[in-house]
């Protein structure tokens, strides 16, 4: 690994979380000021990026611009991809993120106590999760966008896996439109392991975003099977998307069950 460079890049993004972070947390979050804290995490975000050299476009903006509200969802393929995407959503949104980030300084707090939704995992997992469908309509009912990467955590071989069902569940009971933000070349820019976050200067990534889809296209009482409907139609573009060869797992049932079984049981 090189030292210097790792000090470099890790030391830019650091300094910019500070930064912004401060600023946030300083003036954003006590006046409430949600134009100011998306301007934070925007600016973070893309500072970032530019600082390690990320090459990077956006296509799609006209798709953007037309769903002020979304639950939006993106392929994740790089620790990189929020960077990427944050760098783009012009808009008040939330993120559902892993628990641990949540913990680091600045920009972890910053997460935390701007609304975005911390997603735990291993053993007591469901338990800590119970509340996500509450906090998922609480920054609905503020007027925000939520965002979603629906594999749940990134593919070890840099191929899509299948999507888990709680964003397309969300589209259903927010009656909110679905915004699919494809992501291609982030999980190439670096070498796999590259502890000092150095970028690959003849890669470059790309965002693209296709036209929502609404869950009111997919009718019918059962809110379970409306979503999978919306995910496996969802699913399916991706997978046009990217090609075959890009897709690493076919859907499966059984987390669809565990869905079915928990609407039941909320609902008697």
């Amino acid at each position: 690994m090189n030292y210097a460079r790792a000090a470099w890049n890790w030391g830019q993004a650091a300094s910019r979380a500070v930064v912004y972070g401060s600023i946030a947390l300083g003036v954003g979050i006590p006046t409430r000021n949600r134009p100011l804290l998306g301007w934070c995490m925007r600016r973070w975000c893309a500072g970032s990026a530019d600082g390690l050299k990320i090459n990077r476009s956006l296509h799609g903006t006209d798709h953007i611009d037309a769903t002020p509200q979304a639950i939006i969802i993106a392929n994740h393929q790089s620790a990189l991809d929020i960077l990427v995407i944050g760098g783009y959503l012009r808009r008040d949104f939330r993120w559902l993120a892993k628990a641990s980030l949540f913990r680091v300084p600045f920009s972890g707090w910053y997460l935390s106590l701007a609304g975005h939704i911390k997603v735990h995992r291993g053993q007591e997992a469901h338990e800590r999760n119970r509340l996500i469908k509450e906090q998922i309509h609480a920054v609905v009912e503020d007027g925000a966008s939520v965002l979603f990467f629906p594999e749940g955590t990134r593919p070890r071989d840099g191929r899509m896996k299948r999507f888990k069902l709680g964003a397309f569940l969300a589209a259903v009971r927010e009656d909110l439109p679905v915004l699919p933000l494809v992501v291609r070349g982030t999980g190439d820019l670096m070498e796999a392991g590259a502890n000092d976050l150095s970028i690959k200067p003849d890669r470059s990534c790309s965002v693209t975003a296709l036209p929502a889809i609404h869950p009111r296209d997919f009718p019918g009482d059962d809110p379970v099977e409306r979503a999978m409907a919306l995910r496996d139609h969802i699913y399916g573009i991706y997978c046009s998307e990217l090609g075959a060869d890009a897709v690493a797992e076919p859907l499966a049932a059984e987390a669809d069950e565990d869905a079915r079984r928990a609407e039941r049981a909320e609902h008697g």
